[in-house]
């Protein structure tokens, strides 16, 4: 297998169905709340997705083994022109908001289990944090514009449009991402080769590191729309955020790699969490657009080690079982975290909610240290 062509290849299809969700991703929430519906519902909405998640990891994993990962991400990219189609057609609380969460859910399973299983096979430990940050460089680059143009898409042209821009741009993804070979050896899966006792602290630290994630995509861009209530600016924002992290993914990869992960994943981490504390104290346009970069910036900062540690580990046991388990247990608690706040929040006012929630998101954070050394 040449694995130049096939980094190349993979750089190109995830750069492209990056830059295809880029296009909506910032405003699910965003359309969500437009709908009327409240906090705790959008976070019902992601409970719902990790419900769909979780059901759809083991029969990734299984897939994943009998036919190779990167048709599996394949699949994870036709689900998510399913979820957009479902997602569009939501206007209540209704079958399509149940469907299309789950299906949504669906896609995190079947892109994100043989995503880093793929990742592991088509490079080494060495030089792994460089590869992540290659990786990252182009699907930033490729994505940074989608958020500017989304937002100009909704605001010109209404969500449903944009979402079906967003369908169309993912098909070509597909195609590319298998012109290559699979890098995957097909077997059968076998739980037995991973012993839960001995990845639980990565388990734990998967989870609220997932909490973490989906707490600040709902909470940060609606308490910025309360602040900035314009969809072509506060895409904007966040393609001038994405922008600005590209200049740090190599040096923290190449970083990653020559220090010790740990204390790298941990100076990220915390960066990460005060960031996201300061979050909670802007009040303007001004405010907004600086902490939106320093927080994109930090979050990364911690993503890369992160991911390199995580796949460090799934080279020391059989990978697609580690991520099997590793995912179901680091989804059970995001839910359970999810659901709680749900319950939390239901008879909250909105403001107290975002404050509350954007602390307890930048907290969430710090728990990804659990993972093992």
């Amino acid at each position: 297998m040449n694995l130049e062509k096939e980094l190349k290849f993979f750089y190109v299809s995830i750069s492209v169905y990056n830059f295809a969700t880029s296009l909506v991703q910032l405003f699910v929430p965003l359309f969500l709340f437009g709908k009327g519906f409240s906090i705790s519902l959008i976070l019902f909405f992601y409970a719902l997705v990790q419900i769909g998640r979780l059901a759809a990891l083991p029969v990734s994993a299984y897939l994943s083994s009998l036919y190779g990962a990167k048709k599996m991400i394949s699949t994870a990219f036709v689900l998510q022109i399913i979820a957009f189609y479902f997602l569009g057609q939501v206007n209540s609380l209704s079958g399509y908001f149940y469907i299309s969460a789950l299906v949504y859910g669906s896609v995190w399973a079947f892109l994100w289990l043989p995503y880093l299983v793929h990742v592991s096979k088509i490079s080494s430990n060495e030089n792994r944090g460089k590869i992540i940050g290659k990786i990252n460089i182009y699907s930033t680059i490729a994505s940074s514009f989608g958020p500017f143009l989304g937002g100009v898409a909704i605001a010109g042209f209404g969500f449903s449009s944009t979402f079906a821009l967003a369908i169309l741009l993912t098909i070509p993804a597909i195609y590319i991402l298998l012109l290559t070979p699979e890098a995957s050896k097909i077997r059968k899966i076998n739980y037995s080769l991973v012993s839960i006792r001995k990845i639980y602290l990565d388990i734990i630290a998967n989870g609220f590191y997932n909490l973490q994630n989906f707490t600040n995509s709902i909470f940060w861009v609606i308490f910025i729309f309360l602040i900035v209530p314009e969809y072509k600016t506060i895409g904007s924002m966040q393609t001038a955020a994405l922008l600005v992290s590209i200049i740090g993914f190599y040096f923290i990869g190449v970083w990653t790699d020559k220090f010790n992960r740990i204390k790298m994943l941990a100076i990220g981490s915390v960066l990460n969490s005060i960031a996201g504390l300061s979050r909670v104290l802007v009040s303007s346009f001004s405010g907004v657009f600086l902490i939106n970069i320093i927080s994109t910036s930090t979050n990364t900062l911690e993503a890369i080690p992160w991911n390199v540690k995580l796949q460090e580990h799934m080279d020391q046991d059989a990978r697609t079982e580690y991520m099997a388990i590793f995912e179901i247990g680091g989804t059970i608690i995001t839910l359970i975290g999810l659901l709680i706040l749900a319950i939390l929040f239901s008879s909250m006012p909105v403001k107290e909610s975002l404050v509350l929630g954007l602390i307890i998101a930048s907290v969430s954070g710090l728990f990804v240290n659990f993972v093992r050394k």
